[in-house]
């Protein structure tokens, strides 16, 4: 027996990408139906009856937030599961759709170990809604019984995941760090984690451990004591001449001047 799962994403590679994904993967399981926009979306939950939705967040004419709103509105038996995509800088955005019901949460682009990690959550969930429709329980009870937010748990994760990142970046800054050692640290796959950091930091790896440790070495340089190349050694960098650039690029002087500064203003 086929389940029913109908793409939305105004990105024509998107969706085809995303069933080309599923069907290599799970041969004659899913019957896809694929469309552009919410609008074309909703038409499709209301004729083509899926059990399963996936949905870009921002689509033209309606948007994902606002067809999930819709789709909220139906009898739980009739209401499709839906996981929400989006990219990284749409993270804070992504919340919305707790409330609107979302199961899933998954970030462009997508990994295949993420999708079908979710497809197979989104599958049990399926089959015990099935049975308690099988046992004749009443609407009420499918809603409070399969009603949770899953996508409230994958941000909540995604969070726990990114603060213990980032606990792992201040305990090892000073060592040769790189963003694969600290992704490998919370057991996050390389691109995902790339772009969840930037959505929880707003900032890239790069960009933050450079603040840190150029933050790092202005407390040495302010102790007045090391020398220039000693403190970009300790600090992480592995020649004086790029943390000259990388110090200049972030606070407008190189460390010497910075220093001068320091030890005038006290």
């Amino acid at each position: 027996m086929t389940t029913k799962l109908l793409i939305a994403d105004d990105e024509k590679n998107i969706r085809m990408g995303l069933q080309a994904m599923i069907e290599r993967e799970y041969s004659g399981l899913y019957e896809c139906m694929l469309v552009k926009d919410g609008k074309e979306a909703w038409q499709q939950v209301t004729q083509f009856l899926p059990e399963l939705v996936i949905t870009d967040i921002r689509m033209p004419i309606m948007d994902g937030i606002m067809l999930m709103q819709h789709i909220r509105k139906l009898e739980p038996r009739r209401r499709p599961l839906v996981i929400i995509l989006s990219g990284y800088d749409e993270f804070q955005y992504a919340r919305e759709a707790i409330r609107c019901g979302a199961r899933e949460y998954l970030l462009k682009p997508i990994v295949r170990e993420e999708l079908f990690g979710a497809l197979a959550v989104l599958n049990e969930e399926l089959q015990q809604r099935n049975a308690l429709l099988n046992d004749g329980v009443d609407n009420g009870q499918i809603d409070r019984v399969t009603g949770r937010t899953g996508v409230a748990s994958a941000i909540a994760d995604r969070s726990g995941s990114m603060t213990r990142a980032i606990q792992y970046i201040h305990a090892h800054y000073s060592d040769d760090l790189n963003m694969a050692v600290v992704s490998n640290s919370v057991s996050l796959n390389y691109t995902y984690f790339s772009q969840a950091f930037k959505a929880y930091t707003g900032l890239s790896f790069v960009q933050y451990l450079k603040k840190l440790r150029i933050a790092e070495a202005k407390k040495l340089l302010e102790c007045r004591e090391g020398r220039i190349y000693e403190i970009a050694a300790t600090v992480g960098f592995d020649n004086t001449k790029h943390f000259n650039k990388v110090f200049r690029e972030l606070e407008g002087m190189t460390p010497q001047q910075f220093r001068l500064k320091s030890l005038k203003g006290n």
